[in-house]
Order: structure tokens, then C-alpha cells, then sequence
């Protein structure tokens, strides 16, 4: 057992509906030596029913730094469709990973907020982004003028409003007629007034990369 790779391929082959058989698997992947972060994945697919090796899965994500976790997120958050429930362990993991770090909030909410496009799952990536919401305005200030839970959540939402502004403002660009210094005008133009909310956005990432509840 000391092949740490070789864990999901010996997952892949176990009659989970045999209850002797599932439950000697477990014992053996508890005292198989810690996959890497990157195998953890596969044990988050469709193929995996097993709460206890979703959750063993979840336990071998929390050993990811936040640079690494935000590579993974988008695989993460898809990962909550295959759950077995709306508040899964893995759901929950990354809501309280997120509260630690705003730039981790901010991507896990863009993330679950395109789910939720998919009437399929939309419950369950609602219920997440509840919960994200629910707990991030629960954050007190820190003892560095941070902002309060709140705020930081009203600016994580007004990014979506600032999105579809922008959107808009390079459609209006396109429309306009004559050379590139017309466009680049046009654009000045538009943009003046979004300038200090995008600057504001910068700051509060600066302010808030990590903080604590």
C-alpha cells in the first residue's frame, strides 16, 4: 500500500454494493499511504457513490494550499453535482475555505453562480451560494480596517453588475464608426464612470487576500 497512486485503481475495481467487500475497501484506503492532491479529483467523479470516499477525498483536498485549491476550483465546484447531498462535505469544505481568503470567495462565486444556469442542479449550487452568502456576512472587521462581512459580500455581487457593464460598454465600442482613435475615446468615454469601483475592487483584494473569522 505504499503505491499512493495506485489508490484509485484498486477504488475503481471494489463491488461497493457487496457491504463486506465495500467495507474492507475502506479499511484499506484509510491505511493506504495519502494520494496526492491532483488523485484526490478522481475520487470527486461520478464514478464514486461512497460518501466515506468522497469525504476521504475532501480530507486530502484540505492539505491544499489556497494557490493550488484555486487551480482545482472550477473541477470542484462541478464535482457538487455527482453529491449525494446539497450540504455535502466537499460544499461545505470549500465554503469555509473561501470565508479564509476573498480572492477564493470571489472566484467560488462566479463558479456556482454560472451553475445555476443548469435547472438540472440549480438547487444544489443554490444552496451553496446560500451558504457562502450567509456566512460571509457574518464576518466581523479585522484590526486592520478590513471590511465587515457584508460589505465584502455587496462587492462580490456588484462585480456581476460591473461584468455585464463592461460587457455592454464594448459592445457600444464595436458599433462605432471610423478609426481606432474614435474607438479609444468612445471607450475612455464609457469607462470613466466604472473606474473608481473597479479600483475599489483591487483594493478590497489587497486588503482582504486572507483573513480570519
Amino acid at each position: 500500500m505504499s503505491e499512493k497512486r495506485a489508490l484509485t485503481k484498486f477504488l475503481r475495481c471494489v463491488e461497493w454494493s457487496d457491504v463486506q467487500e465495500a467495507k474492507q475497501a475502506l479499511e484499506l484506503m484509510n491505511r493506504w499511504q495519502m494520494i496526492d492532491v491532483s488523485d484526490a479529483l478522481e475520487l470527486l467523479s461520478p464514478v464514486f457513490e461512497s460518501e466515506e470516499v468522497r469525504a476521504y477525498a475532501v480530507n486530502v483536498l484540505e492539505r491544499a494550499d489556497d494557490e493550488e485549491l484555486q487551480c482545482y476550483l472550477l473541477l470542484l465546484v462541478q464535482a457538487l453535482r455527482f453529491e449525494r447531498s446539497d450540504k455535502s462535505r466537499l460544499s461545505q469544505f470549500l465554503v469555509q475555505r473561501s470565508l479564509k481568503n476573498i480572492e477564493l470567495a470571489s472566484f467560488l462565486r462566479w463558479f456556482v453562480n454560472v451553475e445555476l444556469c443548469d435547472p438540472t442542479y440549480a438547487k444544489r449550487f443554490y444552496c451553496t451560494y446560500e451558504m457562502l452568502e450567509e456566512n460571509m456576512v457574518k464576518l466581523v472587521a479585522g484590526p486592520n480596517d478590513e471590511e465587515d462581512g457584508l460589505k465584502l459580500w455587496q462587492s462580490l455581487v456588484r462585480q456581476t453588475e460591473l461584468m455585464a457593464q463592461l460587457c455592454s460598454v464594448m459592445r457600444e465600442v464595436g458599433y462605432v464608426r471610423g478609426n481606432t482613435q474614435k474607438k479609444i475615446e468612445k471607450l475612455r468615454q464609457l469607462l470613466s464612470g466604472l473606474l473608481s469601483e473597479l479600483t475599489y475592487f483591487d483594493e478590497v483584494l489587497s486588503n482582504w487576500k486572507f483573513f480570519s473569522l
